[in-house]
């Protein structure tokens, strides 16, 4: 006969076996458990994954687009941002039309659709942010409506800014002085635009945190990019043409979109923790 295992005093099952379970229990209770339990209740992969494929469709006709309005290029942005090597911006140009031949043959048709496609995305962003937040958007089509457009908006001269700082800063102090100013720009850009995607619901002091979480996701996800997608991108058109570089920059969408959901989790967590401070202070100062 097997001989049977020990089990744990008041229970049925082996001590291995409970062991674990008060491994995983104390896990979920620790800070970083409860920032696991955030993100999955966010469901930052799939949600990640989407925003790649909306951003594919949506955002690069009419980043495209607007960037060649105001006197930019959407490949440069591209290149820019994911800090890739001469090579591998070849095949981003091979890959990508200029925005010049997009504004050309623009009908209005094509346009609403465009802006509407910008106007999903950003839809899209505060739909991630209020379930983070755990806040009901305002009712309102038009309220909706003016601060998608003007986050649009906002986002498309923020990328075509970068691009213009990367290229004066390059020469001067390379890629460190540019991880540097994406970190400064993109903590600006997102603690106000997590503001504004929250329709103004939280106090702007209290977003600061989740600003500079989601500046030092994208800024180590830019070095990242910088020192491994380039490759990828280039073998990607060796092995598969022009789809193996979709593919990488569809890589590097999914991981923009985590690094958005990890920077908003842990402002709110930041958020929570102090409120939990003030909490005990105040315990302690009635008790007294």
């Amino acid at each position: 006969m097997a001989e049977e295992l020990p089990h744990a005093p008041g229970t049925d099952q082996p001590p291995e076996v409970g062991g674990l379970r008060g491994r995983v229990a104390r896990f979920g209770e620790s800070a970083a458990g409860r920032y696991w339990a955030h993100l999955s209740t966010a469901d930052f992969m799939n949600s990640s994954f989407a925003f790649a494929a909306l951003a594919v469709l949506s955002a690069f006709p009419f980043l495209a687009v607007t960037a060649t309005v105001i006197g930019g290029d959407i490949r440069q942005a591209i290149v820019a941002r994911m800090g890739l090597s001469d090579e591998a911006a070849r095949n981003i140009d091979g890959l990508i039309a200029t925005g010049n031949q997009a504004v050309d043959t623009l009908t209005w048709f094509s346009a609403i659709v465009l802006v509407l496609g910008g106007i999903g995305m950003a839809s899209t962003l505060s739909a991630w942010y209020h379930r983070i937040y755990e806040r009901t958007p305002p009712k309102g089509f038009l309220r909706h409506s003016l601060y998608q457009v003007a986050g649009v908006t906002a986002f498309a001269v923020y990328v075509t800014a970068q691009v213009e700082l990367f290229d004066w800063a390059a020469p001067i102090g390379g890629r460190g002085l540019i991880f540097l100013l994406t970190f400064v720009s993109t903590t600006l850009f997102w603690w106000f635009s997590a503001y504004m995607l929250l329709y103004r619901q939280v106090p702007i002091r209290q977003l600061l945190p989740a600003g500079v979480a989601t500046g030092a996701c994208l800024t180590g996800l830019g070095v990242v990019s910088a020192f491994f997608f380039s490759d990828q991108v280039t073998s990607g058109q060796k092995s598969y043409g022009p789809a193996g570089v979709v593919i990488a920059l569809i890589t590097f969408l999914v991981g923009f979109g985590v690094c958005l959901h990890a920077g908003a989790v842990f402002g709110r967590m930041w958020n929570e923790r102090q409120a939990e401070k003030g909490d005990a202070r105040e315990g302690r100062t009635e008790g007294v």
